[in-house]
């Protein structure tokens, strides 16, 4: 199959993991009112507080805890501008993000930096009897570090909060009618700022995910855009949690395949067979996602012919091409920018997204 086998699945689920953290609080926050552009930042200082505090108590759970909670102390800080004293969220985001940087650099610098490269020993997989056996899927999904059970249950868990219990619906209002909650007697306050922090710790999570469960070791901007990608896959996920699975899904398997192709020295058949596929699963996503059975508009299906059958020649033809690996190491962010680039003009963002609250009665 070349460059498409079971360990590309594999690859592609343990790289979507730390993804799915950050998206999944993300989710919940921008369904709260708050666009948590510092998500990058609360996974980087994830990755390293849970690496250090791992490393120094020799306990991975020790790890995974700080980890949570270095990701919430930055997410408090986003709370504390943005949502209590009403800062632009954007501004506040790009803020959170250097000063992760920073601290990270730094406390690289100071603490492990006097040799070589400090390592601990990753999370051992726990697998799945049974699950684990299943053809293609099964090791990639079944045959995990146990922090990646936890992101399976997370999709579920915040559907089923966000859509099946009043809190949810709560969380949902203070996005879309802020003022309605407010005259309910909740506070939209509290509410996004508990928002905020789960998103923090979620991504925290997934920081940790990446350098105490995966790797065992920590290096400088080791979260590589990530928070980037997990916010695209919010926007790409429609605020959904299990679509927001599935574009974590498609990110982690971009980024798996990029890390493939890099050692290939011609583009290989399969991947213009691939560009066959792409058309087909875009027209009859297009044709589900639509409430009425209307067929989709004359330059969807202009441009879907146009790339199938592009694809279709070079599937047949096989051209010996070569190309630089740097192309390959764009990939991930290429398609993250041509996702966010088609969907986001068309796309319904919660009403009071990015919106600081104030209250009517304060006259503000």
């Amino acid at each position: 199959m070349g460059p498409f086998d079971t360990a590309l699945v594999s690859a592609a689920v343990g790289i979507t993991t730390p993804i799915l953290f950050a998206a999944i609080g993300e989710t919940i926050a921008q369904r709260s009112g708050v666009i948590n552009i510092g998500l990058e930042g609360m996974l980087l200082s994830g990755a390293f507080f849970g690496f250090w505090a791992a490393w120094a108590s020799h306990s991975t759970a020790v790890g995974v805890l700080m980890g949570m909670a270095a990701g919430a102390v930055f997410a408090a800080i986003m709370a504390f501008f943005s949502i209590s004293l009403r800062a632009d969220q954007i501004v506040v985001g790009v803020g959170i993000n250097i000063l992760a940087v920073g601290a990270t650099t730094f406390g690289n610098e100071q603490i492990f930096q006097q040799g070589s490269q400090v390592t601990i020993p990753p999370m051992s997989q726990l697998v799945i009897p049974g699950l684990s056996h299943i053809p293609v899927i099964g090791r990639a999904f079944f045959h995990q570090v146990p922090l990646a059970y936890f992101a399976y249950l997370a999709v579920p868990a915040a559907w089923y909060l966000l859509y099946r219990t009043n809190w949810g619906l709560t969380i949902r209002g203070a996005g879309e009618a802020p003022d309605a909650v407010e005259t309910s007697g909740l506070s939209v306050v509290r509410i996004r700022w508990f928002a905020t922090l789960t998103a923090g710790a979620m991504a925290g999570l997934g920081g940790t995910m990446l350098s105490v469960g995966n790797l065992g070791l920590f290096t400088e901007n080791m979260s590589g855009g990530r928070g980037f990608i997990a916010l695209a896959a919010v926007i790409f996920g429609r605020w959904r949690p299990p679509a927001v699975f599935g574009a974590c899904l498609l990110f982690g398997g971009t980024e798996a395949l990029e890390l493939r192709l890099q050692a290939q020295t011609e583009i290989p058949r399969q991947v213009w067979v691939l560009l066959l596929v792409i058309p087909l699963v875009l027209l009859a996503w297009r044709f589900l996602r639509r409430r009425r059975a209307t067929a989709p508009g004359v330059g969807a299906l202009a441009a879907g012919t146009v790339l199938f059958l592009f694809g279709l020649v070079l599937a047949i033809v096989g051209p010996s091409w070569s190309i630089p690996s740097q192309f390959w190491l764009m990939l991930p962010y290429v398609v993250t920018l041509v996702v966010l680039a088609g969907l986001v003009g068309r796309t319904r963002l919660p009403a009071a997204l990015g919106l600081p609250y104030r209250r009517a009665a304060a006259g503000a």
